[in-house]
């Protein structure tokens, strides 16, 4: 009878989150171990720990392997710029692969100022530059570089053809052979860059003319400029004049030039002989100059 008793089912009632109302059997521990008596002994895996793991190890990689995966998954994304618009709007682009290879083949020089190509001695025997002594405000170190705002206001540089806006540069302690980057900003397309080079009696050593050099659009990072590049290999040049002419002098112009002729010498009647009207460098714009290392 008290089999039958102990026999006899028991419930609780209990209430879910959502406020329903269960009635669950309640099971006693007499009747967990009866059934867990009838079970044969010969099923029961003895080898088998009783704290087996209920997940597979393989499934979880070593250190080694993690930090392998972290580091591809960052090697995988792309870095990217952010920059503002004219609009002042945020914008976001990925950097595009690039990648540019350099040969020596590639490296072209606008000009290049080495003993061999300076001027004559009769034109360092004339007065030419010593008047500007006080104009070459911008000194440009070794490996640094500086900027000169040209207007026609400071130091007008006379010319055989009138007074033209340049800017004065001096480059102390040069070395046997340097690079010489030049820069010039709001320049027009078909501009050319005319270089004199002075030594320390601020008298010519080399003329570099019609230099047109490489026009470079504007970017998200900088503004639009026309570069030239110099290579240097005297190391008696201390003073750089530039001034830009807005297009390259034509032919006929540059006769005139070389030759100081004066109009009247010229036959007005033949149109072979007509002067071509005088071409005026620029002005308001701004300079810069950067010296490097020269590497064979």
């Amino acid at each position: 009878m008290a089999e039958e008793a102990d026999s006899e089912p028991r419930y609780y009632t209990w209430v879910d989150a959502q406020g329903v109302m269960h009635n669950s059997l309640i099971t006693s521990k007499k009747n967990v171990d009866r059934k867990s008596a009838k079970i044969p002994q010969e099923k029961l895996d003895t080898n088998t720990p009783t704290n087996a793991p209920d997940f597979n190890v393989d499934d979880f990689p070593s250190e080694e392997n993690h930090q392998k995966k972290m580091d591809d998954r960052i090697a995988e994304k792309k870095p990217f710029f952010t920059w503002i618009d004219a609009e002042g709007v945020v914008r976001s682009e990925a950097k595009p692969d690039v990648m540019v290879e350099f040969v020596a083949e590639e490296v072209v020089y606008d000009a290049v100022f080495a003993p061999p190509f300076r001027l004559p001695k009769h034109i360092k025997q004339g007065q030419c530059c010593e008047r500007y002594a006080a104009a070459f405000t911008a000194a440009v170190s070794f490996n640094g570089s500086a900027s000169y705002q040209v207007d026609d206001t400071l130091y007008p540089f006379q010319t055989q053809s009138g007074s033209v806006s340049a800017g004065y540069f001096s480059l102390p302690e040069l070395a046997d052979k340097e690079i010489i980057l030049l820069k010039g900003y709001k320049l027009p397309r078909d501009s050319s860059f005319e270089v004199i080079a002075l030594d320390e009696a601020f008298q010519p050593l080399y003329l570099a003319s019609k230099l047109k050099g490489l026009f470079i659009e504007q970017t998200w990072k900088d503004v639009a400029y026309k570069k030239i590049m110099l290579e240097i290999s005297d190391a008696d040049v201390k003073y750089l004049v530039v001034f830009v002419r807005p297009q390259s002098l034509s032919l006929k112009q540059r006769d005139v030039e070389k030759n100081n002729l004066k109009p009247s010498k010229l036959k007005p009647s033949s149109s072979k002989n007509k002067i071509p009207e005088k071409i005026e460098a620029l002005s308001n714009y701004r300079l810069s100059v950067m010296r490097d290392q020269f590497i064979d």
